[in-house]
Formats: structure tokens, sequence, C-alpha cells
């Protein structure tokens, strides 16, 4: 076996290996899961209600506007981007 295809096999096994060890971290999905959780411990649970109640139960569209609200309108509270996309659909919808 020549030097170069053994440098090259090498070299995939590591990138393989990195990638499975990204993919099955529980390290990387626990923060995800803590940082959902408390996004959302922090949210007025009436507010969350008439959110989720206005946008018939869309969680992906919810999501999407959040995610909108948050580019757009950078270092704001996550209570805030709840109420902004709150205050948009009552206005889209004449509510």
């Amino acid at each position: 076996m020549s030097i170069g295809l053994t440098v090259l096999l090498v070299i995939a096994g590591i990138v393989l290996l990195y990638c499975a060890l990204e993919k099955f971290s529980n390290k990387s999905r626990a923060d995800e899961i803590f940082a959902d959780w408390q996004r959302k411990s922090v949210i007025d649970p009436e507010t969350r209600r008439r959110t989720i109640v206005i946008a018939g139960h869309d969680m992906e569209r919810i999501e999407r506007l959040l995610e909108i609200a948050r580019r757009n309108n950078p270092d704001r509270t996550e209570q805030w981007y709840w109420e902004k996309i709150l205050y948009d659909m009552e206005r889209d919808r004449g509510v």
C-alpha cells in the first residue's frame, strides 16, 4: 500500500470519527434541549397560548416567525419576540 493511500485512509477515518461523534454527542443535544426549555419558561403562558391559538397550532410557523423576529431585532428578550409575532399576527388578521 502506498504512503499516499495510507494517509488518505487515515484522514477519511478521522473525518468519519469526528462526524459520528458530533452526531451522537449527548452534550450538544442536552444543551439544545435545556436552551429550548429555558427560552420557553420565560414566556408568559397567556402570550404563548394566544400566539399558538392564532397561529392555528402551527408550531413550525411560530418558529419561523420567531427566527425572523430574532434576526431583525437582536438583543431583545424572548418575551418581546413572542409579543411581537402575536401583535403581527393579530394585526394581519384584523383581530
